[in-house]
Formats: structure tokens, sequence, C-alpha cells
């Protein structure tokens, strides 16, 4: 019998990842097939009879504090993860908020879990922020498994100090930590947030929706993306694996697409027509781009591929997917 906790569950991701859970009766954690008997849900609201299945407990409330008062949610677990976090943007303007709400509640989690009476698998969701470039510390052409982390933001510094320590409690045989770092999600559904690379998905979105929204950036940065389809099913492959495959404690770069913001114009051209294109004001931001361009564009992961993931879809396909499941007949869907 398997008990999984899900970390900010009510974000998309999290109920894509708790949806495809209820999906079957098994789950594969760490390479053992085991019937899937609970999933704990944490989030800071959760509307009601959004599970409904009756598998699924959910716990409403701030995580550190569930942490303090209520640590056998993690303890009894057989695996976590970890997708509760404070977005990019609200860490740059508040270091308190991204400390307490990212690092600090993360470093509880590990202690925790570190305690658990058998080492539990922790699949944590770092980010490609956790590389950045810097006038006098320059990144190379392209992100290989070797690269050094350099964050030049806050969000992404508190992502790695946190995969140091679930590294090392790895290390220590106290957990099995699965550190994936995504690249930036895109299409992402739902209302915008206050992260930096919110508008990623807000130039595609809004626009099918009839909306306007604002290019922030030059149109020719590039920018690193992950489908939800590919960040869904690579937290999965990466709860699934099995320590002989994942070998090292360290992270993993998930493999994802690179392309131009003007390429990302141009795909929702495709799919949403001209009409989709007289959405978009293009109002430079400069705090966004100083953030957003500081993150590298060019990744390429052996290790992921050894241990199995994918390549990401191409991103019109990515758009075409998005629009069906919102409105079915935008621009024709071609």
């Amino acid at each position: 019998m398997a008990t999984i906790c899900v970390t900010g569950g009510v974000g998309f991701l999290g109920r894509m990842v708790i949806e495809k859970l209820l999906k079957d009766s098994h789950v594969v954690i760490g390479g053992n097939n085991m019937m899937l008997n609970r999933v704990i849900v944490i989030d800071r609201t959760i509307p009601e009879k959004l599970f409904l299945d009756t598998r699924v407990d959910v716990f409403e409330g701030d995580l550190r504090e569930l942490l303090r008062v209520q640590p056998e949610l993690m303890s009894s677990a057989d695996a976590v993860v970890h997708l509760a976090s404070a977005v990019s943007g609200e860490c740059e303007a508040n270091l308190d908020l991204g400390l307490n709400a990212n690092l600090l509640t993360g470093i509880e989690l590990g202690r925790i879990l570190a305690d658990a009476d058998a080492p539990p698998v922790l699949v944590f969701a770092s980010s490609l922020a956790i590389y950045g470039a810097s006038d006098n510390d320059r990144l190379p052409d392209f992100i290989s498994d070797d690269v050094r982390p350099t964050p030049q933001n806050s969000y992404g510094a508190q992502k790695l100090m946190l995969e140091t320590l679930f590294a090392d409690l790895s290390r220590k045989g106290l957990i099995r930590a699965r550190t994936l770092r995504l690249m930036t999600v895109s299409v992402r559904p739902g209302e915008p947030n206050n992260a930096a690379s919110s508008f990623l998905s807000g130039i595609i979105r809004e626009p099918l929706l009839g909306l306007p929204a604002v290019v922030p950036v030059d149109p020719s940065l590039e920018v690193a993306l992950n489908s939800p389809l590919a960040a869904v099913n690579g937290l999965l492959h990466a709860l699934a694996s099995s320590d002989q495959d994942w070998g090292s404690p360290l992270g993993v770069n998930l493999p994802g697409i690179r392309l131009t913001v003007r390429e990302m114009v141009e795909a929702l051209r495709i799919i949403g027509g001209e009409e989709a294109l007289d959405c978009l004001a293009y109002e430079r931001n400069p705090q966004v781009q100083q953030i957003v361009s500081r993150w590298p564009a060019n990744f390429h992961s052996q290790r992921a591929y050894d241990i199995g993931f994918s390549e990401d879809q191409p991103f019109v396909e990515t758009i075409r997917e998005f629009s069906k499941s919102l409105l079915p007949n935008v621009g024709g869907v071609p």
C-alpha cells in the first residue's frame, strides 16, 4: 500500500499530477510497483469537492505550519511530490516571503522526511532559474550536466539551496531525492501569477480568449519551455525511477524546447490567426527583461536521456492542444 503526498496540489501542475496518479490503482515509486492507497493533498486553499476520489485526503493551510503541527503527514508517506513554492517575481520583490515559503519550509520538510522510519522518495520541482548569467559570470553556449549553477535571482538561489540540502540527505541515506529542474511551463491555464515568466503563458492564453496581453521583453529573447504534459510526465517519471537508474542525488534538467518569443508569437498565429496577434501589445518591462534574459535557453542533459526522460513536443502542438481544451473552435484549430 502506497501513500503519496503532493504539496501545492491545487496548482495546475499539482492537479495534473494527482489526476494522473488517480487514473490507476497502482503507482511506481522508486522502481517498485505498489497499490495506491492514499493521496495527501496540501495547499493554502482547496475548493470543496475538487478531489472526489475516496483515496484523497485534503489538508488546507500554510505548509510550514502544517509541517510543524502534523509532521506525520510527510513522515508516513512513501513519497512526497514537493511543488509548493513562492514564484520568482514574488521572491525577488520580497526576500522574507521567499525565504519563508521556499527555503525554510523546504528545510523543515527535509528534516521531517529524514526522520521517517524508511527513506521516502522526494520529488522536488526545481527550476532552470538555478542557472543565470551576469556581466561577470557568463554562461556557456549550452547548459550541460556539468555546468555550475550560478543563480541571479532569489528564487533560483532558494531552489539551489534546497537542491543541495536534499542531495546531502540522500547521500546520507535518509531520503531518496529526485530533483527535477523544470523549464518555464507554457501554456499554463488559469489566471496570471507573479512569476517573472508568467507572460510566457499569458501571450498565448489571453489572445486565444480574445483578451489583451503584453509582450514585456525583446521578441528576439530565447527561452526554454516545457509543455504542461512534459512537466507532469517528467515528475511522474522521476517518481518511478529506481535508485540505480537515477544515480547521483544531484538535480536533472528536464528536456525542453528552445525558441524565441517571436517564434512563440508565430506559433500563436498558426493556431489563433491574425486576430490573436491583434491582442498583443509590445511594452518593455525592464525588471522582467532583466530576470528572464539571465536564464539560459539552450540545454542538453545526457543524464536525463539516460534515465529515460523524453523530448518535448513542438510548441505549436502544445498551443494546439491547449486551444482545443479551452476553445474548441478558436481560429479553426488547423
